[in-house]
């Protein structure tokens, strides 16, 4: 018990610090381009197969600019694909390739990480319940 405790704790502050961060460079990328999916690398460690990386390109102002990443594009799945990029104005090479909901989500990763914050004292009452 003690150990799922400590498990959930954790994966909590994870969730506590990455949804801000998240929150604020979603809202920090309020500008859109096309982009074009130009890459897709597959990765591999020991346990078999990890995200793939997509590498997309974009231009802002003429210049072109890389995206990299292993989220999820529902807009880009095949090589070629083109899709909205989201960028920060102020910083172009800051950019998204796919802006969530505004700050909905964040939200919801903030709730469930103060949840998981407190289940450890959730788990502690119930194991001293089950001792009695």
């Amino acid at each position: 018990m003690l150990g799922l405790g400590l498990f959930l704790f954790g994966l909590g502050i994870i969730l506590v610090i990455v949804a801000p961060i998240g929150k604020k460079k979603n809202n920090r990328c309020s500008a859109q381009t096309q982009g074009v999916l130009r890459e897709i690398r597959e990765r591999y460690d020991s346990n078999g197969r990890l995200p793939s990386v997509k590498v997309y390109s974009y231009y802002v102002s003429g210049i072109e600019y890389q995206l990299k990443s292993t989220a999820i594009n529902p807009n880009a799945s095949r090589v070629g694909d083109q899709c909205p990029i989201w960028y920060d104005p102020k910083n172009p090479k800051n950019a998204l390739e796919y802006r969530y909901n505004p700050n909905k989500l964040f939200n919801i990763l903030l709730i469930i990480g103060i949840v998981l914050l407190l289940s450890p004292i959730v788990l502690a009452v119930i194991s001293a319940g089950l001792q009695n």
